[in-house]
């Protein structure tokens, strides 16, 4: 019987080593089709809220808002939020509208006194820019500025939610 000289012996037990680790490998590695996406192709579009001091935290804000966020995942239109710090008076609320405008947001959606008094003096400056201002009727809004009645907060989310995915379809 010949005598296994330790080459030999070792090549084999690399060997196996080497099949064993493949086959490890294979069995525990990842499926590439279960990992959903990391990123989200977005429209070169995007709807913008106004929001006075208080953000999101305003119930009428937050409804906007999450009919916004709605109308993105169904149409991949991009949406943002600005809340208005410091005074809440028109003139300093105009910054923010400007911006917003600036920034070539399809939809621009104000929420609160200041922000909507702000759409109210500066819309005509945006023309290529669709306002909607969500405010009571007592509110004077000039033409061209579409109004969201104060209503229950499901019936502003789905207006919200609307309006967006029209101002997505329309670009």
């Amino acid at each position: 019987m010949p005598k296994w000289n330790w080459h030999a012996k070792v090549a084999i037990a690399l060997t196996l080593v080497g099949g064993v680790i493949a086959v490890l490998s294979w069995l525990f590695w990842p499926n590439p089709t279960i990992d959903p996406p990391r990123e989200r192709s977005y429209l070169s579009s995007t709807a913008c809220l106004l929001t006075d001091n208080r953000g999101l935290a305003d119930e009428q804000a937050e409804a906007a808002w999450v009919g916004m966020r709605e109308a993105s995942l169904e149409t991949r239109i991009k949406v943002q939020y600005l809340s208005v710090s410091g005074p809440q008076t028109p003139a300093n609320a105009a910054a923010y509208f400007n911006n917003l405008g600036l920034q070539k947001c399809v939809l621009i959606i104000a929420v609160g006194n200041a922000p909507v008094a702000a759409m109210k003096e500066g819309s005509d400056r945006f023309p290529d820019s669709r306002h909607v201002a969500i405010s009571p009727d007592d509110i004077e809004l000039p033409e061209g500025i579409t109004r969201i009645r104060d209503t229950s907060l499901e019936t502003l989310r789905s207006s919200v939610r609307q309006l967006v995915s029209d101002a997505a379809q329309s670009r």
